[in-house]
């Protein structure tokens, strides 16, 4: 009987368990007025009851308060009087809202987002609202009190609460790098992302995932690859983020928050209702804090000098239809990390009679190794950098989701604009040497379409889209780099004035196959297209495209096509679920630039690279003496195939001495690979008050064989087959607690949370004999004690603080190759501590 409920409520359904049998007495309930959402929620707990609801865009509505001692079945009464519902109970145990027409038959409606505040948890990792249980594939899910409770305000900070998912600077702060299970992007490309970040549904280039994090519902991290069900092809996986909706029933607010080192965010947010079916939600944050790191002239780097804003228009009247349109800018003007000097290489390109009387003269300021004694006298986040690392960002956004159908049928467009600019100078050696320093300028605009069909025919799910991509220049990509400079060696300048273009169709079936299982097929076909100008000179730096053909640049072009695929078999046993999973996807193929010359010239192109992988995990709920909670495991193996390697060629390498033709950076497809690993994520409540969280991450990758021509050995290091995969610990973990306290009378609750992150030893390079290029063992501490409501007035005050124990560590690598002489890091950030406070409008 309850499979025939289920079906009929579609995928709308939000469920709270506790246990299914009705009490024999009325329990003594105390449910506040408050969304609908939460109410049942609520009552679900107390009454020891299972709510369905289906009544979609009740969720939000304010109910009724219920006090006393009264069976469910009445309180549920009680509770929506006055809001055109009603409910009834479809079996022992079991209630049922839906709307109060009885005489008109009503398709459910059904929006594709999960609901705010679900009493059970929601994920849209299959592109609809359902519970995680259903869902084969490993999802780390934190809502908003999650994410408030961690401190979210950055990916990095998402990432050092997320075992096994690293965000960090690569080469320097304004190069994000993320990685997720061995796989991480190309070091100077924008449009092959091995994980791809979504806001609000759409996919953000490579540098927009630099943008803070604030008002924010959701963000769900998903663990290997994904393309059938998503627009933009992932072999890693992906990061979903999901901003307050207008309506949703999250209220105003307005916080405050003051720190070390300068810190002082003031951030808010204001909802207006315009007419019944329109609201305007505005929200801005605008971030100051002095830098963490010193240049040894004094000048502080690593500083924050941001404003942003994000305005979202929700449009939902009566009918099949809505849609939600939203605006965001992002504002920075800042200091960007200066890489600390913490090796040199023995047989680095310095040292060679041309390059000596510059750089390795034997002592004082025209000696690498002098700099490096000197730097081991100075205090460990003080950088001897001669550059400034200026640091500035301008990004625009707009989107539009749009909405036609119901749960039987729904009709998505998914639409995005957006431009990046940014603008940064970096010092790669750490040294007033200018062996490797580089001012760069990329100026790109990014739009995507997603047109959506999905529902459901009987029993059977379904899902199948088109999605194009195109990125191309909007102004200067212009990078002028000082490497080795010395008279007879000026500054050179590259620039690649390079378009992308991606269309995909994609679909994916979910069908059950006998009783408690299911089965998903899903095939995506992906075609795509890169083509431009690039030019490397010593004379000219081409402000567009055209310019850079105006001045003998070289147009080049390369094209891939790939089918992908996933299946996956889900087993429900009770409130448990084992399911197997296969994923096949790709990463883009593409050209080097400039046009290649000498040995290198049969390098001009490379192929995609793909990945399949195969996932067995389990899932499920806890309720074992008076412990309850959730549980997911997966353990995972990769196959990895024409894996894509960045190599960095000194200048005539290819032999022609022609600096035209020579490359910054060389992508070649050099190995394959295998990846073993396991992830493990346990969410328990201790009682009623105390919470905790345990995740954990392990994971072996390696390579099996190297296709690498002979020529370039040199550029692989001595054992190419034994190179690590960077940024990957082999275990990752991390440990939060977190305690309610109610105080008496008046006085509120008191909120204490600690946090623990563990990361084993990193490879910052591959070449695994390099000692200054790997990053030890560490864990980073923070605790925070937050003070709600006091005297019933909805404030918060809050004292924090992170890395408690100032663990100094490499949060990156900088410049890490032989090629440079110099090695240099990007130091994590210290002890930082704090206080917030946030009045929210109830």
């Amino acid at each position: 009987m309850r499979a025939c409920i289920a079906e009929a409520i579609g995928a709308v359904a939000v469920l709270t368990s506790s246990s299914v049998g009705a009490r024999t007495q009325a329990p003594e309930l105390d449910v506040p007025a408050q969304p609908l959402s939460n109410a049942i929620a609520i009552l679900g707990r107390q009454a020891a009851v299972e709510v369905l609801l289906n009544a979609p865009g009740a969720e939000r509505q304010r109910t009724n308060a219920v006090h006393g001692r009264v069976s469910a079945g009445e309180a549920l009464a009680r509770m929506i009087q006055g809001m055109g519902l009603s409910v009834r109970a479809v079996a022992p145990g079991v209630y049922l809202i839906v709307k109060a027409q009885p005489s008109i038959r009503k398709t459910p409606r059904v929006s594709s987002l999960p609901v705010e505040n679900a009493p059970e948890i929601l994920v849209s990792a299959r592109r609809r609202p359902e519970r995680d249980l259903d869902v084969p594939l490993l999802v780390n899910h934190l809502n908003r009190t999650a994410l408030e409770r961690g401190a979210v305000r950055t990916l990095a900070d998402l990432a050092r609460i997320t075992p096994g998912f690293v965000a960090t600077g690569q080469t320097s702060s304004a190069t994000p790098l993320l990685v997720m299970r061995g796989q991480r992007r190309s070091i100077s490309d924008e449009n092959r992302l091995p994980l791809v970040v979504y806001q609000d549904e759409v996919p953000l280039p490579n540098q927009a995932a630099l943008s803070p994090l604030f008002d924010m519902a959701s963000a769900e991290v998903l663990r290997g690859p994904q393309g059938t069900l998503f627009g933009r092809n992932a072999t890693s996986g992906a990061v979903l983020l999901r901003s307050v909706q207008p309506g949703s029933g999250v209220p105003s607010y307005i916080e405050g928050e003051g720190g070390n080192y300068g810190l002082n965010r003031l951030e808010g947010a204001v909802e207006v209702p315009i007419t019944q079916s329109l609201t305007l939600r505005v929200s801005g944050q605008r971030v100051r804090r002095s830098g963490y790191t010193r240049l040894h002239s004094g000048e502080r780097t690593d500083t924050v000098h941001s404003d942003a804003m994000r305005a979202i228009l929700g449009f939902d009247p009566d009918g099949p239809l809505r849609s939600t349109t939203t605006l965001d800018l992002l504002n920075a003007d800042e200091m960007g990390a200066a890489l600390i000097l913490t090796g040199v290489y023995s047989g680095g390109s310095v040292r060679n009679a041309q390059n000596a009387p510059y750089f390795d003269c034997g002592a004082g300021a025209c000696d690498i190794d002098s700099y490096l004694d000197l730097q081991k006298t100075l205090a460990r986040r003080t950088s001897q950098s001669s550059v400034s690392p200026q640091f500035q960002r301008r990004f625009r956004g707009i989107g539009n989701v749009t909405e036609f159908g119901d749960g039987d049928l729904l009709v998505r467009n998914i639409v995005g604009l957006r431009t990046t600019r940014v603008n940064y100078a970096l010092d790669g050696d750490g040294t007033p040497l200018p062996i490797y320093d580089s001012v760069s300028s990329a100026q790109l605009r990014q739009w995507t379409e997603e047109l959506q069909v999905q529902g459901h025919a009987g029993k059977l799910r379904y899902i199948a889209g088109v999605f194009y991509l195109e990125s191309a220049p909007d102004g200067p990509v212009v990078q002028s780099v000082s490497r080795l400079t010395r008279p007879d060696n000026p500054p050179s300048h590259a620039v690649s004035y390079q378009t992308f273009r991606s269309a995909a169709l994609f679909g994916q079936l979910t069908l059950p196959i006998a009783a408690h299982t299911t089965a998903d097929v899903g095939l995506r076909y992906t075609g795509e297209r890169s083509s431009g100008c690039a030019l490397r000179s010593a004379t000219v730096a081409p402000l567009s495209e055209p310019e850079c053909l105006a001045n003998w640049g070289t147009s080049a072009q390369a094209r891939s096509g790939r089918l992908t695929w996933t299946l996956a078999l889900t087993r429900r046993i009770g409130d448990h679920s084992v399911y197997l999973t296969s994923r096949r996807a790709f990463r883009s193929g593409g050209y080097n630039t400039p046009a290649l010359g000498g040995t290198l010239k049969v390098f001009q192109t490379f192929k995609p690279e793909t990945l399949t992988d195969f996932e067995l995990g389990a899932k499920g709920r806890i309720n074992v003496a008076g412990i309850t909670g959730s549980y997911a495991v997966a353990g995972y193996l990769g196959l990895y195939d024409d894996v894509q390697r960045a190599l960095f060629p000194d200048v005539n390498f290819d032999g022609d001495h022609d600096l035209a033709t020579d490359p910054l950076t060389l992508y070649i497809n050099s190995a394959k690979a295998q990846i073993v690993g396991l992830d493990v994520d346990f969410s328990l409540d201790l009682g009623a008050r105390t919470h905790l969280t345990l995740t954990g991450s392990w994971i072996d990758p390696r390579y099996t064989r190297i296709d690498a021509p002979s020529v370039l050995t040199a550029l692989l290091g001595g054992d190419p087959l034994n190179n690590r995969f960077t940024y990957t610990p082999t275990f990752s973990g991390a440990l939060a607690l977190s305690r309610e306290i109610a105080l008496p009378g008046a006085l509120g609750n008191l909120g204490l949370s600690a946090d623990y992150a563990y990361v084993s030893s990193v490879r910052l390079t591959e070449r695994p004999t390099e000692a200054f290029a790997r990053q030890s063992a560490y864990g980073l501490l923070g605790a925070s004690v937050t003070w709600r409501r006091p005297g019933g007035i909805p404030v918060e005050f809050e004292l924090w603080g992170r890395n408690l124990t100032d663990r100094f560590y490499a949060s990156g690598g900088g410049t890490l190759n032989p090629a440079y002489t110099a090695a240099t890091i990007i130091p994590g950030p210290p002890r930082t501590i704090g206080v917030r406070i946030r009045y929210n409008f109830d």
